[in-house]
């Protein structure tokens, strides 16, 4: 379990040609934005996973027990969420 405060964020970015061109295999030309997304993932005790997006008004929760329950073999593995 997620014992302090973990902050990750990634740079904005836009697909100026060839967005759909990468599907195929292709190239596409991106640049970085001077902006960028933040994620803060920090542990409570209270056994729910909480998603707050104040810029937009959006605040969720899910108990942690039922997420657990969810299928996930879609991810190609237990405790593999990306390769």
């Amino acid at each position: 379990m997620l014992s302090e405060v973990l902050l990750l964020s990634a740079p904005g970015k836009v697909i100026l040609h060839g967005e759909h061109a990468v599907v195929h295999g292709k190239v596409a030309l991106a640049v970085a934005l001077n902006l960028r997304t933040f994620l803060r993932l920090q542990p409570h005790s209270n056994g729910k996973v909480c998603l707050n997006l104040p810029n937009i008004g959006v605040k969720r929760a899910w108990d942690v027990a039922r997420l657990q329950l969810q299928d996930t073999s879609f991810l190609g593995g237990p405790g593999r969420i990306w390769s």
